[in-house]
């Protein structure tokens, strides 16, 4: 695990992508299997998420496009990876594992795992990464979604 510092700009850059794909997102509901119990708000989510995937593409010196697009056209963009041409990175919150969907299989991607350093989400620590494919085959079927996500513990990554 490593942590990886966001300078100022950075994390005032992160959080307005993370509220512009907050506001465009306002309409769509979450899907069925999301237990709410469980669940951040939505603000805080997609906002800490932006923040995991700037700085893995801090990190790692890939390009960060951080995309914002309306659910409307989330068919179009659905493909696009996280950071750079093939990293997908999934933030983690309570547990010490993380999410890969059989969607995503043969694409090519790099799952990196990273976890914002709450409340303030300044900090953000880097679990590990591993091939997507390799972490699907490694992985526990969801008991969420066991047919098409499986949940892979941190301590299988490689350390960044």
């Amino acid at each position: 695990m490593i942590t990886v510092d966001l300078e100022p700009w950075e994390y005032a850059h992160a959080c307005d992508v993370g509220i512009r794909r907050y506001t465009m997102n306002w309409t769509k509901s979450n899907a069925p299997h999301y237990k709410s119990e469980y669940m951040e708000d939505d603000r805080t989510a997609v906002v800490a998420a932006a923040i995991c995937e700037l700085a893995v593409a801090k990190h790692t010196n890939r390009y960060w496009h951080g995309h914002v697009w309306h659910a409307t056209e989330h068919h179009k963009y659905r493909d696009l990876p996280d950071v750079g041409r093939n990293i997908e990175v999934r933030r983690i919150r309570t547990r010490k594992e993380a999410a890969v969907r059989r969607h995503q299989l043969g694409k090519g991607l790099v799952l990196y795992v990273a976890e914002a350093v709450g409340p303030e989400f300044r900090q953000v620590v880097l679990h590990g990464y591993m091939v997507y494919d390799d972490a699907w085959e490694v992985g526990r079927a969801s008991s969420y979604d066991p047919d098409n996500t499986r949940v892979v513990s941190c301590d299988l990554l490689t350390a960044p």
